[in-house]
C-alpha cells in the first residue's frame, strides 16, 4: 500500500544477512575518541515541514483507516545493531510479522516512526545498508524517523558537509528514490520534509524534534543550533490548537517524539531539563500539551506519568531504547544498591508528581499503539529473539478526553507465531463488546 513512486517491503520475504557488517570498519569506529559537537540544525527543503500519511500510502489507504475508526503504529529506537545484529533483526522481524496480511480494519500498522539512532557509531552512508535497509528488507510499511545523536554525531575525519548528510539524504528526499546505501532493497528513500517535522495522520498528528549529537542531554534551541526549530515547534503547537478550537472538528491524538529523553533511569543516561523546560514554555504558550511523549536513547523501556499541577492532566512519557542496539541499560540504583521502585510518586523538578511506572531492561523490543478518536493504547511488546514470539511487558491506556492514564496490566499471553498477540483492548474497544454480548 503506496503511493506512485514509493515502495517498501521486498517482493518476497527474504533471510537474514549479516555478512555486510565489516569488523574492521566497526573496530575502528568504535576506538574513535572525539569531543561530540552540538551542530546547527539543517533547514528543511519545505516550509513549514509537515507531511501526510496519504502522501506515502497514498488516498485510498488513508481512507480505509479513517474508516477503521482507529490506526496503529509501530515505534522504537536505537535500533542500530552494530556489532551484534540479532537483536536487532529479532525486533524487526517480529514488527514484520506483526504488519503480517492484516487490514486495517483488523488492526495492521500504518507505519513505523522511529525515535532515532538509526545507525551507529556514526551516521556514515555506509552503515545503511547493515542498520537499516537490510533490517527491514520484509517491513511492508513506510517508516518515519527522527534523528538521534549517533545519526548526526561530528568528528573530524567525517567527509560530508555536515553530519546529518546520510540521514536527509535516507529520510528527507523530496521525491522517493532508491539510494545507492540500498544496495538493490526495493525501500525507497522516506520523504520527510526535514529532521523535524510534523506527521499528519487519520487520528494523529506527531511533532518530531532533532535534540541534536549530546551523548548525555538533549537540546531543541540555543546560539548554535538556531532558533528555527524551536520557532517551528512553538508554531506547530499552536496550529494543533487552533485545529482542536473549530468547531466539529475530528479528535486527534498529539504526540510529542524526540531522542534524548525528559526523564530516565539509564545509569549511562541523563534527563534532560533544560530541553523539557524549552518544550513546556512553547506548550505554555500556545495553550496546549501532548497527549504522549515518545523517546530513545536510553536503551531500555520506561514509562512515567507526569500530573500536572495547573489541571491534573495526565501525561505519560514512554521511553522506547530498546529496539537492537548491542547492550540494554542498568537502571541507576539507590542507595544499598537498590533498583528504582516503579509506583513511588516523585517529583519532575517543577513541581509537578512525576511517577515511574515501569521499566524494563531485560528483553528488546517496540511500541504498538492504537489510536482512535477516544484513547490510546500504547503496548511496549518484548521479542524473544529464538522464537521471535512477542509478549506484553506493559500496556496502557490514555483517555483523550480525561487525559488520564489506565495501567492495562502485563499479561504474559501465549503465542502461537510471531506477531500472534493477544492484546488489551481499548475502552471503546471494550464497551463495544460488552454490548454486542448483551444483545
Amino acid at each position: 500500500m503506496a503511493s506512485p513512486g514509493f515502495a517498501f517491503a521486498n517482493p518476497q520475504p527474504s533471510p537474514d544477512n549479516y555478512n555486510e557488517f565489516d569488523p574492521q570498519d566497526v573496530a575502528a569506529d568504535s576506538g574513535i575518541s572525539e569531543i561530540q559537537a552540538t551542530e546547527a540544525v539543517p533547514a528543511p527543503w519545505k516550509t513549514p515541514p509537515v507531511i501526510s500519511l496519504s502522501d506515502v500510502i497514498g488516498a485510498s489507504a488513508s481512507q480505509e483507516i479513517q474508516n477503521s475508526g482507529k490506526i496503529v503504529f509501530h515505534s522504537t529506537g536505537d535500533t542500530g545493531g552494530v556489532k551484534e545484529p540479532s537483536h536487532q533483526f529479532a525486533v524487526a522481524d517480529a514488527m514484520s510479522a506483526d504488519i503480517g496480511t492484516e487490514t486495517y480494519a483488523g488492526g495492521r500498522p500504518a507505519f513505523f516512526y522511529h525515535l532515532g539512532d538509526v545507525v551507529y557509531y556514526f551516521g556514515q552512508e555506509r552503515y545503511y545498508y547493515d542498520q537499516f535497509y537490510d533490517p527491514y528488507r520484509d517491513y511492508a510499511g513506510p517508516i518515519f524517523a527522527i534523528p538521534g545523536n549517533h545519526d548526526g554525531v561530528l568528528f573530524k575525519s567525517e567527509p560530508v558537509a555536515y553530519s546529518l548528510a546520510p540521514f536527509y539524504e535516507n529520510f528527507c528526499s523530496k521525491a522517493p528514490t532508491n539510494d545507492p546505501a540500498a544496495k538493490g532493497f526495493a525501500r525507497t528513500t522516506m520523504t520527510q520534509p526535514g529532521v523535524y517535522f510534523t506527521l499528519n495522520a487519520p487520528f494523529l498528528k506527531i511533532i518530531g524534534l532533532y535534540s541534536n549529537t549530546g551523548e548525555s542531554t538533549g537540546i531543541i534551541s540555543d546560539a548554535t543550533t538556531g532558533t528555527a526549530q524551536m520557532q517551528f515547534l512553538q508554531s506547530q503547537l499552536a496550529a494543533a490548537a487552533a485545529q482542536r478550537a473549530q468547531k466539529g472538528a475530528a479528535p486527534f491524538a498529539l504526540i510529542l517524539a524526540v531522542h534524548h529523553p525528559p526523564f530516565t533511569i539509564s545509569s549511562s543516561h541523563f534527563p534532560s531539563p533544560d530541553m523539557l523546560a524549552q518544550i513546556d514554555a512553547a506548550c505554555v504558550a500556545a495553550k496546549i500539551w501532548p497527549d504522549i511523549v515518545l523517546s530513545g536513547h536510553a536503551h531500555l523501556y520506561e514509562r512515567y506519568t507526569r500530573t500536572m499541577n495547573a489541571d491534573g492532566r495526565q501525561i505519560p512519557y514512554v521511553v522506547a531504547g530498546n529496539g537492537g542496539y548491542l547492550n540494554l541499560s542498568t537502571p541507576r540504583t539507590g542507595k544499598n544498591g537498590v533498583n528504582p521502585q516503579p509506583g513511588i510518586p516523585g517529583n519532575d523538578g517543577k513541581g509537578n508528581q512525576l511517577t515511574l511506572d515501569v521499566y524494563n531492561n531485560t528483553l528488546y523490543g517496540f511500541l504498538r499503539l492504537t489510536v482512535d478518536g477516544d484513547s490510546i493504547l500504547c503496548e511496549s511488546l518484548g521479542v524473544d529473539e529464538t522464537t521471535l514470539k512477542t509478549s506484553t511487558m506493559d500496556a496502557f491506556t490514555l483517555d483523550l478526553a480525561k487525559h488520564l492514564v489506565a495501567t492495562q496490566g502485563t499479561p504474559q499471553a501465549s503465542r502461537t507465531r510471531a506477531g500472534d498477540v493477544i492484546r488489551p483492548k481499548s475502552p471503546k474497544a471494550a464497551k463495544a463488546q460488552k454490548a454486542k454480548k448483551r444483545k
